[in-house]
């Protein structure tokens, strides 16, 4: 069963100033999200679910309000700080992949893992567990610039679990993918390497909600 607050967001406002004229997304935010849970939040284009994780993940900050992550308040935490402990608590699936085409697939899943300063065996294992759980070891070998769409997200998927981290944000890991991809997908996240561990997943299809323990859907603001 999940266990006490892992994220925790007070009375946060967001605004962006939109064309001179300001743009509300949220006025009065309240959320908690418990350690080991798989929350899904669900709803149309432009109704935030991006924001929402970028205001967790502290890429963004809100007009008002705390936001807590593991009990820090990322919303006020310098960018010096915040990167260190994103690294160190955060894995994060963007809705572009962020991946480096020249690059293979072990070779971008291993990034994070020189970046943190561990050892070439340690790397090596890490690296083929994660390709292992999400489906892709025999493109191991293979240039990012080969590979699908598809191939792409779940390639991005192992690279943000290959540091074990405890919270893991995915923003619409489900997009542009076939279902027998979306069905992979689904599995691998409730999957061994996900175990223990707090998802925090936006969509706006409904396969990804009926796997998730909790459902929050979000409106789009008409102001």
């Amino acid at each position: 069963m999940p266990g006490e607050p892992v994220v925790k967001l007070e009375h946060v406002k967001k605004v962006y100033d939109g064309q001179g004229k300001p743009s509300s997304v949220f006025e009065d935010l309240n959320l908690e999200v418990r350690r080991g849970e798989f929350l899904a939040i669900f709803g149309p284009t432009g109704c935030g679910k991006t924001t929402l994780l970028n205001l967790i993940a502290g890429f963004d900050r809100p007009q008002k309000g705390r936001i807590y992550v593991k009990g820090v308040e990322v919303s006020s935490l310098p960018e010096s700080k915040l990167a260190v402990f994103r690294r160190r608590n955060l894995g994060m699936v963007f809705q572009t992949n962020n991946l480096i085409p020249h690059m293979t697939v072990f070779e971008n899943v291993e990034l994070p893992l020189v970046f943190s300063g561990l050892g070439r065996a340690e790397r090596k294992r890490r690296v083929e567990e994660a390709l292992k759980a999400f489906w892709i070891s025999n493109y191991a070998d293979r240039k990012i610039s080969t590979l699908s769409v598809g191939e792409c997200r779940m390639v991005s998927l192992a690279r943000a679990m290959v540091t074990d981290p405890e919270i893991v944000l995915l923003d619409e890991p489900t997009d542009f993918l076939d279902a027998l991809t979306v069905d992979l997908l689904l599995s691998s996240l409730k999957g061994k390497l996900m175990k223990g561990k707090t998802l925090i997943a936006t969509t706006h299809r409904g396969r990804l909600t009926r796997v998730a323990e909790r459902v929050i859907r979000l409106k789009k603001r008409l102001s």
